[in-house]
C-alpha cells in the first residue's frame, strides 16, 4: 500500500514524512508530535487529533529516526523542535497551535521555549516539565511491581536505560508494558477507542532512536525551572491511572506555567484523547475558543 506521507526535506538533508489533514486556504496550523521516539509514528497522533481536521489544518508527521522518516541523526530535542520549525515553514504559517503527548509534549515544551513567538498556544496531554533518572527509575519500577504485565525484568531495564540490542528486544520489550498505558480492565470497559489496537497500528521500532530518547534525551530533559518563561495558553490533560507521567506531573505543569488550564480524566490512562475521546475533543475545542486564533470563529462547543 503506497503511502500518503510527502517527502519533507530539511536543512541537513533528512527526508521527514509528514502529510496535512483538513486543507482549507484559510485554516490556522495545529502541529502535532508523537510520542516514543523510534516507537510511535504520526498514526497515533492521527488517530487522537485528526478529529480537529474541522477546525485546523492538521500537520502529523513521523519524527526523524521514527516510522517513515529517515533514520539520520542526531536524535535530540534540538534537532527533532528544529524540525518541527522546519515543518512550520513548510506548512507556511508563522504562528500555529502545537499539540503533543507523553515524549511529544516534551518536545511541545521544548519547542515553547525556543521559538515560542511563532505559538498561539500549546496543547499537552500525560507529559511532565521532567523526567530524569528519578522518573525513570519509577517507571521501571512500576513496570516490575505491577500485576496486570509479567515482563522480563532484564529486558524492560534495556529499554528504559537506552540499551536496547536490536529491534525485536525493543518490540518485544515494549509489548511486555503496553497493557500499562491503558486505564485498568474495570474502567477499561468504558473506553471509547481501544488503546491497544491503535498502538499497535502506530507501532514502527527503531532501536538507536530509542535508545537515544530514552538513554540520553529523558536522562537530561527538565524544564521546571523554564515553565514560567511559557507565556502562551497551555492546556494540560492527564489520565487518572497513567503510570508514565502520573496526575502530579499535570499538576506541576498546570503550578508553573503562567496561563493553564489542567484536566484530570477520571476514566483514562496514558491517552486520554483515546479512552475518553468525546471529552477530549470537547474540552480541548473549549479551551480553543480563549486563545486568540485567527480564523476559529466556526470552533464547535
Amino acid at each position: 500500500m503506497a503511502s500518503d506521507l510527502q517527502d519533507v526535506r530539511m536543512s541537513d538533508g533528512c527526508n521527514i514524512k509528514a502529510k496535512i489533514l483538513g486543507h482549507g486556504p484559510d485554516k490556522p496550523l495545529l502541529l502535532t508530535v508523537h510520542g516514543a521516539p523510534g516507537l510511535s509514528t504520526h498514526r497515533e497522533t492521527e488517530a487522537w487529533c485528526g478529529p480537529f481536521a474541522d477546525i485546523f489544518r492538521v500537520l502529523v508527521f513521523d519524527l526523524r529516526g521514527c516510522g517513515e522518516s529517515d533514520k539520520q541523526r542526531p536524535y535530540t530535542h534540538a534537532r527533532w523542535i528544529q524540525d518541527v520549525d522546519e515543518l512550520r515553514q513548510w506548512a507556511k504559517a508563522d504562528k500555529f497551535v502545537m499539540i503533543g503527548g507523553s515524549n511529544g509534549g516534551f518536545l511541545t515544551l521544548d519547542y515553547a521555549l525556543a521559538y515560542q513567538q511563532h505559538l498561539y498556544g500549546i496543547i499537552v496531554s500525560d507529559t511532565a516539565a521532567q523526567q530524569g533518572h528519578w522518573g525513570l527509575m519509577n517507571m521501571l519500577k512500576t513496570a516490575l511491581t505491577n500485576n496486570r504485565i509479567k515482563p522480563d525484568p532484564d529486558q524492560v531495564l534495556r529499554m528504559f536505560s537506552g540499551r536496547c540490542i536490536d529491534q525485536m528486544d525493543l518490540l518485544t520489550g515494549f509489548g511486555s508494558i503496553a497493557a500499562l498505558y491503558e486505564s485498568p480492565p474495570e474502567v477499561k470497559e468504558h473506553a471509547e477507542v481501544d488503546v491497544g489496537s491503535v498502538l499497535s497500528g502506530a507501532t514502527v521500532p527503531f532501536y538507536e532512536a530509542a535508545n537515544a530518547a530514552m538513554g540520553d534525551c529523558l536522562s537530561r530533559y527538565d524544564v521546571r525551572d523554564r515553565l514560567k518563561e511559557i507565556k502562551v495558553p497551555a492546556f494540560v490533560g492527564v489520565g487518572r491511572y497513567d503510570w508514565v507521567t502520573p496526575v502530579s506531573c499535570g499538576e506541576e505543569l498546570e503550578a508553573g506555567l503562567p496561563t493553564s488550564k489542567l484536566v484530570i480524566y477520571e476514566r483514562s490512562g496514558h491517552f486520554p484523547g483515546l479512552e475518553e475521546k468525546t471529552k477530549f475533543q470537547k474540552d480541548v475545542r473549549e479551551f480553543v475558543k480563549t486563545m486568540d486564533v485567527p480564523g476559529l470563529k466556526w470552533v464547535k462547543a
